[in-house]
């Protein structure tokens, strides 16, 4: 995840610091015209520069790779935007398009499906990343296709070698782990066992 990144410090003479990310104080410092006069001014600016600032870094993180809307403000918060600045930029992106919800899932899915994952671990990552798996069209057959987990798992277990010692908990393991449901790995593990007269 990553540590919230260092937030630069403007003194006021009137108050209280203030505290913003450091690329917004730096476009403060080098913006021309006069020092702002009061301290309302000062933060009218400052959430200005911030709002741009935080869409010119949402822009960049975008043409990176798909964000999903909770992965994107959680990235401008760690960058130090105010989760208020960071949701204006998220809700920015998402009217321009260049964030969205739906288009994220459907890579993550498809990309974990060919890496291996279970339909439950992708569920859990769906759904840490803020998009709920029923907002995902086809989900499961879709994505899985004729197949279905149970197959996927065998294609799994067969390029993983058996170990020596305990062997039925360890392929077990290694599906759960992987997001089959227990009784998938059970039922496939004790399979390929039977099969290799390891059982």
């Amino acid at each position: 995840m990553g540590a919230r990144k260092p937030l630069a410090r403007i003194e006021t003479a009137d108050s209280e610091p203030i505290f913003i990310p450091v690329c917004v104080a730096r476009r403060l410092d080098g913006a021309d015209g006069s020092e702002p006069g009061s301290r309302a001014e000062l933060l009218y600016e400052v959430r200005t520069l911030s709002d741009e600032c935080a869409w010119s870094k949402l822009v960049d993180l975008v043409s990176r790779r798909d964000y999903s809307q909770k992965e994107a403000t959680d990235r401008l918060v760690r960058e130090g935007f105010s989760r208020d600045c960071a949701s204006r930029a998220v809700e920015r992106g998402v009217a321009s398009r260049i964030v969205n919800d739906a288009r994220f899932a459907e890579y993550f899915v498809r990309a974990k499906v060919s890496a291996g994952w279970g339909p439950m671990r992708i569920e859990r990552e769906l759904s840490r990343r803020g998009v709920p798996i029923e907002d995902v069209p086809g989900w499961p057959d879709e994505f899985f296709g004729d197949e279905g987990p149970t197959q996927r798992a065998r294609e799994l277990i067969e390029r993983k070698p058996v170990p020596r010692e305990n062997a039925y908990p360890k392929l077990v393991r290694f599906l759960v782990s992987r997001g089959f449901s227990l009784s998938v790995a059970k039922d496939v593990v004790s399979e390929r066992l039977a099969r290799d007269g390891d059982a």
